[in-house]
């Protein structure tokens, strides 16, 4: 066998041996990197959303999760979250809604199904996993009932679907709500566009890391 040959059967193997290597190393990122289930009330996955990227935020875990678990975008939840309590658990409002999504106690018995008195209901409330679960299939049951109108669902979050209702299917144009919904809409926007530019960086990482991994063997000599 000439040294030519010997010479690009070597590169060829190694070429293997990285491609080989890259690949379980991957295989071995994706077992690290699955989610750890928590045990939340009214865990009923009717919705699915893909994957979104991993954000370093308070209470992350808990936004993604409810967000796979009800099919409202993750980073619709976070700016929520965001807007409504600045990501403090123990949150409590003027009018007594609670926690990072502000929840009221009564829509969290009668409508999201928690059960307990008024003091439990507010010390559930307080716990991250159930308070966004609860605010996150909230928010699905209003996306469905204005027909996917994100203005409407968040002013019914904040004013209530009654006062929608009497605003003629509009945003309230009293109060807090009109600014509610628009800071909640720009941060969501804002958000949403960090996440397309990471995506794209990491696309492109992907495809250099993939081109430096394609080693092009030697030509052959003919003797």
């Amino acid at each position: 066998m000439s040294s030519a040959v010997r010479t690009a059967l070597a590169y060829i193997g190694a070429a293997f041996l990285l491609l080989a290597q890259h690949g379980l190393a991957l295989a071995e990122d994706a077992t690290n990197g699955s989610a750890v289930g928590i045990a939340v009330p009214v865990m009923h996955a009717t919705y699915s959303v893909p994957e979104p990227l991993s954000q370093v935020v308070p209470w992350y875990q808990h936004i993604q999760q409810a967000a796979q678990a009800y099919g409202v975008d993750v980073h619709l939840l976070h700016a929520i979250v965001k807007v409504e309590s600045d990501f403090n658990t123990n949150a409590v409002s003027r009018s007594g809604a609670i926690g990072l999504m502000q929840i009221m106690p009564a829509t969290a018995a009668g409508f999201i199904g928690l059960r307990g008195t008024r003091q439990s209901l507010s010390q559930q409330l307080q716990d991250p996993a159930i308070n966004v679960h609860a605010g996150a299939l909230y928010m699905r049951s209003l996306m469905d009932t204005f027909s996917h109108r994100l203005d409407l669902a968040l002013a019914a979050y904040n004013a209530g679907t009654g006062n929608v209702r009497k605003a003629g299917n509009r945003v309230p144009p009293n109060g807090e709500t009109p600014q509610f919904v628009k800071k909640v809409t720009a941060l969501y926007a804002s958000l949403k566009a960090a996440a397309l530019t990471e995506d794209a960086a990491l696309a492109a990482s992907a495809a250099t890391e993939a081109s430096a991994l394609t080693i092009a063997p030697p030509a052959l000599s003919m003797q």
